[in-house]
């Protein structure tokens, strides 16, 4: 039987969404725990999979790199070793089961247009178990899962944890080699508390200095840091998406309109006919069709081609996920093929 987390858990992990990397001892006044309880139950929230902080580059949620949903109809025979592979591929972003019209769903992120033509012409469509490939080019991503919030803390403590950390503009990291913010950003991606000194025992580099670098990255707008949660856990079970068709011009106008739903967990626009993309966690099938009267009652040009429901996710943001949708621990740290 899968575990829900607690109140509690919940209200830690809704914190850390806010403040990916707040120290226990400014939380603790927060929440009205003692730091070291703090410290424990992420500790323990991590170890089984149930929450997690990963990071990426905030180009790869921008327009600086190609962001692709690509849908694979697929032959049974050879799917599992398919998906491994798929899982090992920093190219693929998320990887998921879908219930109809589809076998996976995969969204990627590639730095150019040759790169994404490689991976889906080349080495998916050579793949023995694939049979079709549709890819669907990004061409504004309006809203994705780092912007996610739990609803576990009263306002007061989510502004009082907001006015803990101000950013500053990306000037602030110029003087962060590309070289060292990449790998910074790589570590920050399997574990994103991760202290300079733990970063330097993995790095080699000397810790004054990852110090300094990690401090000037984190209070620039290069990284997005990023609390994650077991979907399984929490009272939105269950991942819809919506595939709609939609006049270009009021594609702005309507992502206006989805992101003021707490459910919205990616938002995009696309290529092809339907070219225009909503997915959300909700609580039931029901509730999902209760969303789509939603949006569909204030977008009388919006038409719904087809929803979908995920069967279950492999992999969200870098990150392997077992059948339970528990993180394993796996994260993609290179490039490989399929």
């Amino acid at each position: 039987m899968q575990r829900i987390l607690s109140e509690d858990e919940l209200s830690l992990i809704h914190a850390l969404q806010i403040r990916p990397r707040v120290a226990w001892t400014e939380l603790a006044p927060v929440l009205g725990v003692a730091p070291a309880t703090l410290a424990h139950r992420w500790e323990t929230l991590r170890e089984h999979g149930l929450a997690w902080i990963t990071a990426y580059p905030a180009r790869m949620s921008g327009t600086g790199s190609i962001v692709a949903i690509v849908e694979l109809t697929c032959d049974p025979e050879g799917v599992q070793q398919l998906v491994q592979a798929l899982t090992k591929d920093s190219r693929v972003a998320s990887i998921e089961y879908a219930a109809r019209g589809r076998d996976l769903i995969l969204t990627v992120q590639s730095g150019s247009l040759d790169e994404l033509s490689d991976l889906v012409l080349g080495e998916l469509r050579s793949h023995r178990s694939v049979r079709v490939a549709q890819t669907h080019a990004c061409s504004a991503l309006h809203a994705e899962g780092s912007r996610w919030r739990l609803d576990s803390l009263s306002p007061s403590q989510s502004n009082a944890l907001i006015r803990l950390g101000p950013r500053v503009p990306a000037a602030a990291a110029a003087a962060v080699p590309q070289e060292v913010a990449d790998e910074l950003i790589r570590e920050l991606a399997r574990n994103g508390r991760a202290t300079a000194q733990e970063i330097s025992t993995r790095t080699g580099r000397p810790a004054s200095s990852i110090r300094r670098h990690l401090a000037a990255l984190l209070r620039s707008d290069q990284v997005v840091l990023r609390c994650d949660v077991a979907q399984s856990a929490t009272r939105w079970p269950v991942t819809a998406t919506w595939w709609c068709r939609l006049p270009i011009r009021f594609h702005r106008p309507m992502a206006e309109i989805v992101r003021t739903r707490p459910e919205l967990r990616l938002c995009l626009s696309l290529t092809g006919p339907t070219n225009f993309l909503v997915s959300m966690w909700v609580a039931s099938l029901p509730d999902m069709m209760r969303q789509q009267e939603w949006m569909e009652a204030r977008m009388a040009e919006l038409e719904v081609i087809d929803a979908s429901v995920t069967l279950r996710s492999r992999k969200r943001m870098g990150w392997e996920l077992d059948d339970r949708g528990l993180a394993t621990g796996y994260v993609t740290a290179a490039s490989a093929t399929i």
